[in-house]
């Protein structure tokens, strides 16, 4: 076989290994995609190796079974990348909410604001206003700051020369967000909305890039005297979630 003919070949094992493995919801099991795509099973690990280490595939070291990985979403579709994401951090985003009484909160950088994709809500008392589909502004508040702050710093330049509201101080607002990179996260009280607290954490990947905010929000009040354990929940999930992704 010619050197041009096993790198088609090589393309298209790749391509029918991505079909399955994004064909529904389910994880796949090294046997059950050599069954399904006919791969040789010396070939087949090495080519999820090669994926795997790429973050287009996801193994799972508990099960040893097979989905798409975060990377390969965000390439693709970032409809889809969100559904991954929403999908790793909603079971850490449950327990948060049981373990604080908060209302928990997942964004990502959407052109020149954020965007909650999911949001989970305690199930009694005065819960935080938050929906999937809000548009988050930047310049204000822990969880648009968290979004801007770690962002690529061409996009945070984009926006911060962009024309913004005659009451942000550009200048400050650049300290403030370097403080926030220093520290690694961001808190607010009543910047956005009025009576709400907000404290917020990124979440990285892997390979340590940028994905999303994960936040604690709630009333002003209930984080008084609480906020380096809410700190220490939050970033200990978002540890996990990053590790999964």
């Amino acid at each position: 076989m010619s050197r041009i003919a096993a790198k088609r070949d090589t393309v298209g094992k790749i391509a029918a290994i991505m079909e399955l493995l994004c064909s529904s919801g389910d994880t796949y099991s090294l046997r059950e995609i050599e069954t399904h795509t006919g791969i040789p099973r010396r070939t087949l690990h090495r080519l999820l190796l090669a994926l795997e280490k790429q973050e287009w595939v996801y193994r799972d070291a508990l099960s040893e079974r097979f989905r798409p990985g975060v990377r390969f979403f965000l390439l693709h579709n970032g409809k889809l990348f969100h559904h991954a994401l929403i999908r790793t951090a909603a079971p850490e985003m449950e327990a948060l909410v049981q373990k604080t009484g908060k209302t928990a909160v997942l964004s990502v950088l959407e052109g020149s604001s954020g965007l909650c994709i999911h949001h989970v809500e305690p199930p009694q008392g005065v819960k935080y206003v938050a929906h999937r589909g809000m548009s988050i502004p930047l310049y204000t508040g822990a969880t648009g700051k968290v979004l801007l702050a770690f962002c690529q710093e061409d996009e945070r330049e984009r926006f911060l020369e962009a024309e913004l509201p005659k009451t942000v101080d550009v200048s400050r607002l650049r300290h403030e967000l370097e403080d926030i990179r220093l520290k690694g996260y961001a808190y607010s009280r009543e910047e956005w909305m009025e009576h709400a607290g907000d404290i917020s954490v990124p979440v990285f990947d892997k390979r340590g890039s940028f994905v999303a905010q994960l936040g604690l929000a709630g009333l002003v009040t209930s984080f008084d005297g609480k906020e380096e354990s809410l700190l220490r929940s939050l970033q200990e999930a978002s540890e996990r979630i990053g590790k999964a992704l």
